[in-house]
C-alpha cells in the first residue's frame, strides 16, 4: 500500500502555485512595460490639451494628481481649472481617439462613477463636439476645442482644425476583428476558453491560425492566465469587457450590417418568431425583452447569410433609411440566456451604447447591472 497517499496531490498543488506565480510575474512585467508606454503618450496629450485650453480661454488650468483611485475607480489624472468664483477639480479620462461609437460607453461610465469627469483627447470634430454637448460629456482637445458645463463655467468651443499630422490610431491583435470575435465567444460561455484552438475558431467564426496569436496577446496584456494542464481562465474581466465593447462598436459592428428594410407591421418584433430562420433579436428589441423599459424605434435582427427567406417571410422591403436592420451573426453557437430568441446581453449592451442615444444608454445601464456586472467579478 502507498504510505503517503496525499503526496502526489501536494506536489500537484505546489506545481500549480509555482506556475501561477510564474505566469502572474510575466503578465505583470508585460503590463508594467505597456503601462509606461501608454502613460507617456497620455501625458503628452494631457499637456498639449491643457496648454491649448489656456490659450483659447485665458483660464488657468493645472494638472493635479496622477494615477489615483477615487471611489474604487482608476483615474489617470485630475486637473484643476480656476474659474472666476471657485476652482473646479475634474477627474480625467484620456482617450487618444474619440468616435461616435465610444460616446455611449463614456456616458454610462460617467453616470456610474461619482465626480466631475473631463475627457481629454487629441481631436474632437464639430459633429462629435455637438453630440458630446447633448450628452453632457465635458471635454478638451489638443486643438483647443472644449465643452465645460460646471457652474460658473459654460464653455463651448468647436470648429478648430485638427492638429497637423493627426491620424486616428489603429490597433490589431486582440482588438482586430478576429480578436473581437474570439473575446465575444469567451464572454458568452467561459467554458469555451478551455476548448482546442480548432473548436474556438469554429465557435468564433475565425481562421484557425489566428487563435494562437489572440491568446498570446490576451496573456501578454494580462487578461488570460494559462495554467497548462490545469486550464486557462480570464482575469481583469471588467477592464477586458469595457475595452471589448468599445472595440466592437468601432471596428466590428459597422461590418455586420447586411441591409436596412421597412415593414408594414409596427408589431413585427412582438408577433414573429425568428428561431425557424436561425435568427435572433438584438439592439432595442432585445433591450425591451430584457428590461420592459425601452420601446424599440430600430428593429435589429441578427441572422445567418443568406437572408432571402427571412426577408421574404417577414415581408421586408429594402430601404436605405429603414427602421429594420439585419446584421450578420459573427458567431457560431446558439443563444442560451436569458432567452433563446435574442442575442447575448453583452451584445445588446454594446449595440445600445454604440448608438450614443440617451434613452439607449439608460437601458444599457439597466442591462449591465442586471445581466452582466456579476459575471465580470474576479473569481
Amino acid at each position: 500500500m502507498n504510505s503517503a497517499p496525499f503526496q502526489p496531490n501536494l506536489l500537484t498543488n505546489v506545481q500549480q502555485i509555482t506556475m501561477f506565480i510564474s505566469y502572474e510575474h510575466g503578465n505583470k512585467m508585460n503590463e508594467r512595460e505597456k503601462k509606461i508606454e501608454l502613460a507617456e503618450r497620455d501625458l503628452e496629450i494631457l499637456e498639449t490639451a491643457t496648454e491649448a485650453f489656456r490659450r483659447e480661454t485665458k483660464l488657468n488650468v493645472e494638472k493635479g494628481r496622477l494615477d489615483v483611485r477615487i471611489a474604487g475607480k482608476y483615474v489617470e489624472a485630475t486637473v484643476r481649472i480656476e474659474a472666476p468664483i471657485r476652482t473646479i477639480e475634474y477627474l480625467v479620462e484620456i482617450k487618444p481617439t474619440i468616435t461616435e461609437t465610444t460616446l455611449g460607453k463614456l456616458a454610462h461610465q460617467f453616470q456610474d462613477t461619482p465626480g466631475k469627469w473631463l475627457v481629454v483627447t487629441r481631436y474632437v470634430p464639430t459633429y462629435l463636439a455637438k453630440k458630446m454637448k447633448e450628452l453632457n460629456i465635458q471635454f478638451i482637445d489638443t486643438a483647443g476645442n472644449a465643452y465645460l458645463n460646471e457652474k460658473p463655467l459654460l464653455i463651448f468651443i468647436n470648429g478648430n482644425r485638427a492638429p497637423t499630422g493627426f491620424k486616428e490610431e489603429t490597433e490589431e491583435g486582440i482588438w482586430g476583428r478576429g480578436g473581437i470575435k474570439v473575446v465575444f465567444a469567451l464572454f458568452c460561455d467561459e467554458r469555451t476558453i478551455n476548448g482546442t484552438y480548432r473548436e474556438i475558431a469554429e465557435t468564433a467564426k475565425v481562421a484557425l491560425g489566428t487563435v494562437g496569436g489572440i491568446f498570446k496577446d490576451l496573456a501578454q496584456q494580462g487578461y488570460l492566465l494559462d495554467l497548462g494542464i490545469h486550464g486557462r481562465r480570464l482575469q481583469r474581466k471588467k477592464e477586458l469587457f469595457d475595452t471589448w465593447a468599445e472595440a466592437y462598436a468601432q471596428k466590428l459592428r459597422p461590418k455586420t450590417l447586411i441591409g436596412r428594410y421597412i415593414t408594414d407591421r409596427d408589431d413585427l418584433w412582438q408577433q414573429r418568431d425568428l428561431l425557424p430562420y436561425h435568427a435572433c433579436w438584438g439592439g432595442e428589441v432585445a433591450a425591451n425583452k430584457l428590461t420592459n423599459y425601452l420601446k424599440p424605434e430600430i428593429v435589429t435582427i441578427y441572422a445567418r447569410k443568406p437572408v432571402n427567406d427571412l426577408v421574404l417571410n417577414l415581408r421586408l422591403r429594402k430601404k436605405e433609411q429603414g427602421n429594420v436592420e439585419i446584421r450578420e451573426q459573427f458567431w457560431r453557437f446558439d443563444p442560451k440566456e436569458p432567452e433563446r430568441d435574442m442575442v447575448h446581453p453583452i451584445l445588446v449592451y454594446a449595440d445600445l451604447t454604440a448608438t450614443a442615444d440617451a434613452r439607449n444608454i439608460e437601458a444599457a445601464k439597466m442591462i449591465y447591472e442586471e445581466h452582466i456586472e456579476r459575471h465580470l467579478r474576479e473569481n
